[in-house]
């Protein structure tokens, strides 16, 4: 049997969950809310790497030494220093041949490797190349990876292994045998790659093997937080004396594009989890406060301090439990929703993510009982002013500002969102008790004496509920930052679509040919036609996407560049990345099996593609063989009447072609934007709401503790109405405070962003330019939250008080 003090102890919880069932109600909410987050940040983070991290086969490699004129001679002379151990760092060495074949008029990526070099084959397991699923069968019973070595063989996707079988067996006029695999790439070994590209004892490149200097724990973090590893260093940095490094995140940007964007949803998730976290130590503090005269009596009788926090604890154990099974039902769900309307492969459910999600919830729900004191001073109301001041607190902002200030220094991706948290904390050490402040203070200006009390008294109850106001403080800034970048980014890419598609239609076909251009200009309403030759190339050592076209003044204005150019080139922000150069540097440019050097004549932001992008003139196109280059592109630039004629005419003359204007581009390019931040908008929305919740269960205990205010009210004649409508302008007044505090964060958050965090993670530069909208929406749904968080305890309280 219980003795009698437990008993007491058990009746008072029980007395007290059904009696509030508010409060514990909120933080399930709330830690379901942090749980969703993270839940669907672990699965979409898991569907967006499926998508775009196999872009490219590397087979675990992580750079690639390359220089002109590299042959195999130079790969055995490396081979042999490394032996010696004379290259630090690296592991293993592949020497590589690259190149496209055309097939059906299709140009196919041909890879060419040594897989006895390193290894590859060492577990005999060929489905490691490429991200294959699967070995298909060869002719007759030969051994799969014996024939790789010693016949000429190419490893195919089913396409092109029945455009290879329709050819006859014949590739770059070599006849081979097909190996059917899970892969868009060609594969072959070196010596049949070479013997397909005519390039006998030529290499492209030495792909290296770097030493990880990832420790497992580091792993381990990724897997828990995807994402939060995507700005560490992977593999240690190699140099080798005559050859250019490349690491193959330039190689591979969709994979550096994905790491990046699930970088970014992991701070929000975590962000979700900061608010639950608020919200758990603000419910315990309230509680505590709440039931302060009740906990005294029960330590009278016998009930020790230790039992009242274990069942304070355990409280938070069951709401942790329910909130994470909750959380990850509803997780699941909104993942698979928004996975589908990106167009992304559906993501599962599994042991890494149940675990997190049980460790998040829990922990969230039990570590503020753990450490919230249980006898709060005072009885939920502060006795003075909020204070601004305090050496303390200008000691922490000035370690955080500080500190900041290096972190951007640094230039990181890291160090970026390690910048974003000390601003944070920057503004709950300086902003959110100035914002009260104000508040209190300008109650002097109040004419009537409810108002002024009012405003008092709301300045004074924003110390008893920091913690929750801190939280809808840091969401709002949240929102308020990423809705300015997102309008700063979308202001930029609509002026680059603006300068970039003219008036008229686009049509991408298999020979867009110079009979078609002709044509084309016969007829009415065509202002001029320019017709556009794409290749697959490199740029100093890396594969590039190159366009050829007339640069002329009319072209190269719409990349930012004043005046023809002949023998120059224009690049985007990601070849110039990839390459380390800039406007006037050289850089070295191979388009089949021509080399030659270009110089940069402007760099201008390409937000369609995170993938190196070169833009060359025709007069390259004579030293290039004829099937180098392929003509697909034209664009049509027409008075506004003619364009649907043109593009009638168009289809009709080809039929095949892919035929839009002006405004169906402009329409997807719009669509596509708004569907690229959907996800970081929604999760924004996520961490407002859980703070929302966390504010509902601290006034739910703030106002219970104003029964007696009430009552009084009602003695000296307001209504039941008049006492909710002050208590709940006061609820509005809060809001504003966590409303006016947010708005320096996030400028400060959307400063960040596109100064720093962009350029380091997609490579993109950012023009920061505020707007209305971005700082009045979430100024509202602030202020809207607190009074929705606000309207039900005040209505309980006021009618119980004035009863």
């Amino acid at each position: 049997m219980l003795r009698p003090a437990l008993a007491s102890l058990a009746k008072s919880e029980a007395r007290d969950a059904l009696g509030h069932p508010i409060g514990p109600l909120a933080s399930l909410v709330g830690v379901a809310l942090a749980v969703l987050a993270l839940c669907a940040v672990h699965l979409l983070s898991e569907s967006i790497r499926t998508a775009l991290g196999a872009a490219d086969a590397t087979f675990d490699y992580t750079h690639m030494a390359t220089r002109d004129g590299l042959l195999e001679a130079d790969y055995f002379e490396l081979r042999r220093r490394w032996r010696r151990g004379e290259l630090d760092g690296v592991q293993a060495l592949l020497p590589v041949v690259e190149g496209y074949m055309h097939l059906q008029g299709e140009a196919h990526r041909l890879l060419g490797f040594d897989p006895l070099a390193s290894g590859v084959f060492g577990d005999g397991d060929l489905a490691r190349l490429d991200g294959m699923a699967e070995l298909g069968a060869m002719p007759g019973d030969a051994d799969p990876t014996t024939a790789f070595l010693l016949r000429d063989v190419v490893m195919a996707g089913p396409g092109t292994a029945a455009a290879i079988a329709a050819a006859g067996g014949q590739v770059g006029g070599v006849r081979v045998e097909t190996m059917e695999v899970d892969a868009q790439t060609l594969i072959a070994d070196l010596p049949t790659a070479q013997r397909l590209l005519g390039r006998a004892g030529e290499l492209d490149a030495i792909w290296i093997r770097a030493r990880s200097v990832r420790a497992l724990a580091v792993d381990w973090l990724d897997r828990a937080l995807p994402g939060i590893a995507a700005a560490l260093p992977r593999h240690a940095d190699v140099e080798i004396d005559g050859y250019r490094i490349t690491a193959f995140d330039h190689r591979q940007p969709a994979r550096r594009f994905a790491d990046a964007s699930i970088f970014n949803l992991g701070v929000l998730g975590l962000l979700a989890l900061l608010m639950a976290t608020f919200l758990a130590v603000q419910a315990s503090r309230s509680n505590a406060a709440r039931r302060r005269l009740e906990h005294q009596r029960l330590l009278v009788i016998g009930v020790t301090a230790a039992e009242l926090r274990a069942v304070a604890v355990l409280e938070g154990l069951l709401t942790g439990l329910a909130g994470t099974a909750l959380g990850l039902a509803l997780g699941a769900f909104v993942a698979d929703a928004l996975a589908e309307a990106a167009g992304a492969p559906a993501p599962s459910v599994d042991g890494w993510l149940v675990g997190k999600a049980a460790v998040c919830g829990l922990l969230a729900s039990t570590l503020a009982p753990i450490f919230v004191r249980r006898a709060t001073a005072g009885a939920g109301v502060s006795a003075t002013m909020p204070a601004v001041g305090g050496w303390r607190r200008h000691a922490l902002g000035a370690l955080a500002v500080g500190g900041a200030a290096l972190a951007l220094a640094e230039g990181s991706l890291l160090t970026a969102f390690a910048a974003l948290l000390l601003i944070s904390v920057a503004h709950v050490a300086y902003a959110v008790p100035l914002a009260a402040a104000l508040v209190g203070r300008s109650a002097g200006l109040a004419r009537s004496l409810a108002a002024r009390a009012n405003l008092r008294s709301a300045a004074l109850a924003s110390g008893d509920i920091r913690l929750a106001l801190g939280a809808l403080s840091i969401a709002s800034a949240v929102a308020i930052g990423m809705g300015l970048m997102v309008e700063s980014l979308r202001r930029d890419f609509t002026a680059m679509l603006d300068t970039s598609l003219w008036e008229g239609v686009y049509a991408t076909m298999t020979d867009a040919t110079a009979v078609d251009a002709d044509w084309l200009r016969a007829l009415p309403g065509v202002r001029d036609v320019r017709r556009y030759g794409e290749a697959a190339g490199w740029l100093d050592g890396a594969p590039a996407a190159l366009r050829f076209a007339e640069l002329d003044a009319v072209e190269t204005a719409r990349y930012g560049f004043a005046g023809p150019l002949t023998e120059r080139a224009l690049a985007n922000e990601a070849a110039a990345s990839q390459a380390g150069a800039g406007r006037g540097d050289t850089v070295s440019v191979r388009v089949g099996n021509e080399r030659f050097a270009m110089s940069i004549a402007q760099v201008f932001t390409d937000y369609r593609s995170a993938s190196p992008r070169l833009i060359l003139p025709l007069a390259l196109v004579e030293r290039l063989d004829a099937d180098v280059v392929r003509w697909r592109q034209l664009t049509i630039h027409t008075e506004p009447w003619a364009t649907r004629d043109v593009a009638a005419a168009l289809g009709e003359r080809h039929p095949d072609a892919e035929v839009l204007d002006h405004g169906e581009i402009r329409a997807f390019a719009d669509v596509v934007f708004d569907r690229s931040f959907a996800l970081s908008n929604s999760l924004a929305g996520l961490a407002l709401a859980v703070a929302v919740v966390g504010l509902f269960a601290a006034l739910t205990a703030l106002q219970a503790n104003r029964l007696r205010e009430f009552r009084l009210l009602s003695a000296i004649g307001f209504s039941r109405f008049e006492a909710w409508r002050l208590a709940l302008t006061q609820t509005a007044l809060l809001g504003a405070t966590a409303a006016v505090a947010a708005v320096p964060l996030g400028l400060a958050i959307a400063w960040v962003l596109c100064a720093f965090v962009n350029p380091a993670a997609f490579g993109w530069s950012v023009d920061l330019r505020v707007d209305a909208a971005s700082l009045l929406v979430p100024f509202a749904l602030a202020i809207g939250g607190a009074l929705l968080a606000g309207a039900l305890p005040t209505f309980r309280s006021a009618f119980r008080g004035s009863a």
